[in-house]
């Protein structure tokens, strides 16, 4: 049994699918960032939650990021790499000009050094000034359909290529 189970992780095939027919979130190992996480206030609704939506594949980390301030929504990309299972580094963003980015996606990306962790099932994008963890982004359910159609998306898939 283990052998198959690993068979099926190296080809990409999931039960009742043919490996040339596999869905794009087979392509992608998942990792501990791996998911859809949120970060609501009060009262906030849910469409203007803060959010992060991150892909992984080994220590690369790929996804989207979006922010609703000042009646405005923010939204834009990032690329970190995973030093541990709690603890990553952003390293490129791009976006809506904002307090997260200074590059527009179309631009290109903008070098970063800022942290991604994961502490108690949260995740945290700062570190408090005595280096503790503020993790307020919840983990929610990514739909399999959004993940897929993240996954199409022509930077994404240079992104957990390895670009840039």
């Amino acid at each position: 049994m283990v052998a198959l189970l690993g068979l099926v992780a190296c080809t990409g095939m999931r039960a009742g699918q043919a490996g040339d027919e596999a869905a794009p979130s087979a392509i992608a190992a998942s990792g501990a960032f791996d998911g859809e996480w949120a970060a609501c206030h009060g009262e906030t609704p849910p469409d203007q939650c803060s959010r992060y939506v991150l892909l992984q594949r080994g220590d690369r980390i790929c996804g989207t990021w979006f922010h609703f301030a000042t009646g405005k929504e923010y939204r834009g990309r990032i690329v970190a790499r995973a030093d541990s299972s709690t603890e990553a580094r952003r390293t490129h963003v791009c976006g809506r000009r904002s307090v997260e980015s200074d590059t527009e996606c179309e631009d290109g990306w903008q070098r970063i050094d800022k942290p991604l962790r994961l502490c108690k099932g949260r995740l945290s994008d700062r570190t408090r000034a005595d280096g503790s963890c503020s993790a307020y982004y919840r983990s929610v359910p990514l739909a399999d359909d959004a993940r897929d159609a993240l996954l199409e998306e022509p930077w994404m898939q240079a992104c957990l290529s390895g670009e840039p």
